[in-house]
This record gives C-alpha cells, sequence and structure tokens, in this order.
C-alpha cells in the first residue's frame, strides 16, 4: 500500500498534540528504577506520600479506605533494586488481630491469598510444560467423558450444546471458548433448595421461575467433587457463546483448563506450580493450599474467619482462584515474565499479545491478559501515547490481587488487598492501582528519555572527512517531562536533527522532505554475533516522519482536515505500520540506523545502514 508523502505532508501541517508510534517503546528501556536520582524513585516518593495523606486524613472516605490491608511494589528486569519501591497499609482489624490469627502488620513478605492472579501462573505453567500441539487439541481427545457426550449429542440443539470438539485449551486460556461461567451447583440459584426443600416455592416467588427439583443439579455441589463428578455436570451445560466469538470471563473455563493441563502433564496442579513456577523461580512464600506452619501463619493476612477466607479450601478451583503468594513472590514471578527466565523469547513474545477485542477501545483480552490501553495525558513526556499494561486481576472472597506488566519497560506493579467488605476492597484496590498507573507509567517514561539523551542524544560525524557525512540526534528537555510542557505535534522521542551524506542533506530529500523526523526503537540492544560477550552491542531504530493519534475520533477531535471517519482517518492512527520500511538503497532500508553501544549502553558510534558508513560520536564539549 503506499500513501503518498504529499498527503503524509498536508496531514501532519494540521496536527496537533499528536504522537506517532508502533505498538511498542519510544525509547530503550529505562535502567535505573532506583537511585536517588532516578525519576521512578521520585514519583515513588510522591505516591507514598500521598497515600499517606489521605490515609492519615479526617475524612469518612479516608477512615472507610483505611479498613482495607494492601501491599503494592515494583519490579524490573532491568533494575532489580527496583523491588525496594513498596508501600504497606495494615488496616486496623488486622493490626489488632480481629480475626485471630495472622500477621499484625503487613510487609512484602506478608502472604495473601491472590484470587484469579492464579490463572495467570495456570497458563504460565501450561506453557512451560506442554507442547503448542497440546495447547490446540480438542478438549474431546484430552477429556474422555466430553468426547462421549458429544458423540451421543452429535444432532442437539446449538443452543444448548456445547461444542467440545472445537473447545482447546488455548481457547480456555484466552477466555473465549464460550463455556457457561460457573461449574458447580453451589452457585445455581436452585443451590438455596439443596437440604430445603420449602426454598424452591420462594425461589418461584421471588424470580417467576418454574418447579425444579434440586436433584437435576448432580452430585457436584461445591468445588470438593471429583473431577468425574465435575464434567458430569458442566458437559451438558448450554454454551454463553460460540467457541471464538467474544471474551467471556469464565472460572468453569479455568478449572477445565486445570483439569487439562494435568492430563496432558501426567501431574495434579498441586504439583505443577510448585515443580514450575514457585522451586526454579525461588517463589519460596507461594502455596497451592492455606500455610499450616506457624511461622507462616504468622506473616499471612488473615482477615473475617479465617474457614471461609484465608484458609477456605480450593478442590478443583485450584486453577482458577486458588494459590497464595507475596508482593515480594509476585516481583519475581513479573520479572521472570518480561525477562523470558523460563519461557523463549519467542514464545514470551508471542503469548504477551492480544487474542480479542472487548466493545471497549481500550480494552483488549489475551491469555488470559486484561490488556488496558493507558493512554499518556497531556503534560507527560509522550503525551498521546499509548502504551499498553498486560494485567491481570483477582477478585475472590475476602481478597484482591492485580498484576500489572508493561512489556516496553520490562517493569511492573503488583498489588493485594484483604477486606471483608468487597465492596470498599474492590473500590479502593482500583483507586490504588490508578494512583499507581498515574504515578509510575510517566515517570518510566521520562526517566527513559533521560537514559535517551544521555545514551544516545550527540553528533556523529565520519572518521573520513572526505565523506563530508554527520548526523546529530536531539532530545529535548520536555521531554523528560521537567517542563510540564506539551511536547509539540510529534510527540517525545530522539530526533534527528541533521543529517548530512556525503554533502546531500538527506532530511531535505524526497525521503523525509523537511518534516520533523523522529528515531523509535524497532530492534532491542543485542551483542554482535561477531563478538559474543564483548563490546560493542547494537541496538536498531526506524526513523519515522508520521503522525499518529489514538483513534480516528481523536483525529477528528484535533482539527486534523479531512477526518471524517475510520477510513480518512487510517493515516492520521497508523501511518507507521503501513508505511515502514518503504524506501531501500541497495537492500538495505533507508530509515534504518544502527547504534553500536559500549558495555555501559552508550553510544559509541552509528550507522544508517543504507548509506554504509560509520559515523563515529564526538565528544561533548
Amino acid at each position: 500500500m503506499h500513501i503518498s508523502k504529499h498527503v503524509a505532508f498536508v496531514v501532519s501541517l494540521c496536527l496537533s498534540r499528536t504522537l506517532a508510534d508502533f505498538t511498542g517503546p519510544t525509547y530503550p528501556p529505562p535502567l535505573d528504577l532506583s537511585s536517588n536520582s532516578s525519576l521512578v524513585t521520585a514519583s515513588w516518593k510522591n505516591l507514598s506520600s500521598q497515600l499517606d495523606t489521605y490515609l492519615n486524613g479526617k475524612s469518612s472516605a479516608a477512615a472507610a479506605s483505611g479498613n482495607v490491608t494492601f501491599s503494592i511494589g515494583m519490579f524490573s528486569m532491568h533494575d532489580p533494586a527496583a523491588t525496594k519501591h513498596q508501600y504497606h497499609h495494615t488496616s486496623p482489624g488486622v493490626a489488632h488481630g480481629s480475626s485471630g490469627e495472622g500477621t499484625r502488620s503487613v510487609d512484602g513478605d506478608s502472604v495473601y491469598r491472590i484470587a484469579s492472579v492464579t490463572k495467570l501462573f495456570t497458563v504460565f505453567a501450561g506453557l512451560v510444560d506442554m507442547k503448542d500441539e497440546d495447547w490446540n487439541t480438542p478438549l474431546t481427545k484430552i477429556i474422555p467423558e466430553l468426547a462421549n457426550f458429544t458423540k451421543t449429542h452429535e444432532d442437539g440443539s446449538p443452543v444448548y450444546t456445547t461444542a467440545w470438539d472445537q473447545i482447546t485449551p488455548w481457547a480456555l486460556a484466552n477466555q473465549i471458548s464460550g463455556v457457561a461461567r460457573q461449574g458447580v451447583a453451589a452457585l445455581d440459584l436452585l443451590f438455596a433448595a439443596v437440604g430445603d426443600p420449602n426454598a424452591t416455592a420462594t425461589l418461584m416467588k421471588e424470580y417467576g421461575v418454574p418447579f425444579a427439583n434440586a436433584s437435576d443439579l448432580g452430585t457436584c455441589l461445591d468445588i470438593d467433587c471429583t473431577v468425574s463428578a465435575y464434567i458430569q455436570g458442566v458437559m451438558g451445560q448450554p454454551p454463553v457463546f460460540e467457541p471464538w466469538t467474544t471474551p467471556a470471563y469464565a472460572n468453569n473455563g479455568f478449572i477445565l483448563l486445570g483439569i487439562a493441563i494435568s492430563r496432558l502433564t501426567n501431574r495434579a496442579m498441586e504439583d505443577v506450580y510448585p515443580s514450575t513456577i514457585f522451586k526454579p523461580l525461588g517463589m519460596t512464600s507461594s502455596f497451592t493450599s492455606a500455610p499450616t506452619d506457624n511461622a507462616t501463619i504468622s506473616r499471612s493476612v488473615v482477615v473475617g474467619v479465617p474457614v471461609d477466607g484465608f484458609a477456605a479450601g480450593n478442590g478443583l478451583a485450584l486453577s482458577s482462584g486458588g494459590l497464595y503468594s507475596t508482593t515480594n513472590d509476585l516481583a519475581r514471578f513479573g520479572t521472570a515474565i518480561v525477562n523470558s527466565t523460563l519461557l523463549s523469547p519467542l514464545t514470551t513474545r508471542k503469548w504477551m499479545k492480544p487474542t480479542s477485542h472487548t466493545a471497549s477501545l481500550t480494552y483488549t483480552h489475551g491469555a488470559p491478559w486484561e490488556i488496558m490501553r493507558y493512554v499518556h495525558p497531556e503534560g507527560t513526556p509522550s503525551a498521546g501515547k499509548v502504551t499498553d499494561l498486560y494485567t491481570k486481576l483477582g477478585d475472590s472472597g475476602y481478597y484482591n490481587g492485580h498484576m500489572v506488566i508493561i512489556p516496553e519497560y520490562g517493569a511492573g506493579f503488583t498489588i493485594l488487598s484483604a477486606s471483608t467488605n468487597n465492596t470498599l476492597r474492590a473500590a479502593v484496590t482500583n483507586a490504588v492501582l490508578d494512583m499507581m498507573a498515574a504515578a509510575v507509567i510517566p515517570a518510566l517514561e521520562g526517566e527513559a528519555a533521560q537514559q535517551a539523551r544521555h545514551n544516545l542524544a550527540g553528533t556523529y560525524t565520519s572518521g573520513n572527512s572526505k565523506l563530508n557525512s554527520t548526523m546529530t540526534i536531539s532530545l529535548s528537555t520536555d521531554d523528560i517531562g521537567s517542563s510540564g510542557k506539551n511536547n509539540g505535534g510529534y510527540g517525545g522521542g530522539l530526533r534527528i536533527t541533521k543529517w548530512v551524506s556525503n554533502g546531500t542533506d538527506v532530511l531535505a530529500s524526497d525521503l523525509f522532505a523537511n518534516l520533523p523526523t523522529r528515531l523509535l526503537p524497532s530492534l532491542p540492544m543485542k551483542e554482535m554475533r561477531s563478538q559474543p560477550g564483548q563490546s560493542p552491542r547494537q541496538v536498531a531504530f526506524q526513523a519515522t516522519v508520521n503522525p499518529q493519534t489514538a483513534s480516528y475520533t481523536a483525529a477528528s477531535a484535533a482539527g486534523i482536515e479531512g477526518v471524517i471517519g475510520p477510513f480518512t482517518g487510517s493515516a492520521a492512527t497508523n501511518s507507521d505500520w503501513l508505511t515502514v520500511d518503504g524506501a531501500h538503497y541497495d537492500d538495505l532500508g533507508t530509515n534504518l540506523i544502527v547504534f553500536d553501544l559500549d558495555p555501559q549502553g552508550y553510544a559509541t558510534s552509528l550507522t544508517p545502514a543504507a548509506m554504509k558508513a560509520s559515523l563515529q560520536r564526538e565528544r561533548e564539549k
């Protein structure tokens, strides 16, 4: 597809506060998240101060929020010391030991139930232990009971008969299988009639339902039933959607996924998590059931009646929401994901992608990622840019958990919370997460910009004076966010402000048409294959002149001429991916710029690939 330079130029002249990017980073990821000079450290201190001020306030809202115990923390594959950024709040109930058990003061080693964050561990364990073909095998070839059911119900109505032969473990992992949400009878309204026949009449009056016998619910009344009884109970449930139609949250799907993984690996899930994840990653404070030793109980977060909350049994729901962990252990897990510690980098990249949309423009879904598309606000570095947050939330019983991974920074953050007030707990958890996002993400972007200016910005000149070749890379103070000013129509990023090759002004040529030219990372820092383990290392960028907005509606709202709808707005929202690598000379992209780095990541030279001439970095005067 070809978009004329004239159209791109006209669109660019009309832009205001927009940003051209590929999906991914604007700068190489920040390496310093923990020193006193890091913007991330400053931002975390400010966040902690805000939380202190609010929780110690006199308002009724602050007093109510104080009744939720929570722990938050950061992690980074590039800076192990980032885990020092934590904040912990102990509610009065926990501090006074109202439950009779557990810690009186929470910290990074306090044990919480993590609820449905467990689902992330379940998929990760499957990725480590299973083959690709396992993920794409129909459940009817894994669970014989479902095969028998499918065979005997070939003529069943598709409205009332689940297509088990079309559902795979990968569909379950992506929450797009269409299976019924819940799988145990205890979650059915009719369960009230178990042991109380008079309850049926009450249900009929309250909901207008017809009479039904409690025996219709089968033998799997709760999560403590056998696998066989569970499968017998769910196989006849009608589907919610056809497989691969739309994401639909289903705890039942993850119970079935746990059963499938167990059968494919010939191991119980109680053994899978410790052997596949906990032990290899040193997660010594993570468990598949409530700890029973006094030392661990004494640092556990126990709210309410223990048997109803912290110590409640998992049964078949282990793979859906039964794990226990700590802030420090979740940091180890998150770091292992972004660092590809147990998976290959290729597998990690394939896994951390959206599978399907939701009805919202800002939320997509993966396996089992709940992907939030964060738009950097005005007054922050890279205002208007979209950064994908790969998250998994958990909310069950008295506990909430949330894992947030930001691939472009190689970093993330977590929250664990506990309270018997479900509504309050969820509200406080989400509010704190919003505060963390507002504090951490712009700081990570600003730190990355500050690092890029130090490591990459400068003037590069050919050592051969006869070539008359030079390139100047710059980055303004506004890109770091210290001024709070708007950073211009083309957003943040390294800029090529001068490019002369063999005496020719390249920026004035048809290749760049004197448009603002930014550099966007395309290939991460790698050791040169000819010199493994030695310097220099290399990182590649693509030079781009394309504008972009977060959506075509944003382009229209910005007053970009000619934007009427999704088709006329496509050039203003996605030009980079459409036009990348469009011009070559002698088989090399004219937009490809490769930096050579020393062991500290400092650029010593760069090569515009198509020009085939290395330019040496000049010393700062």
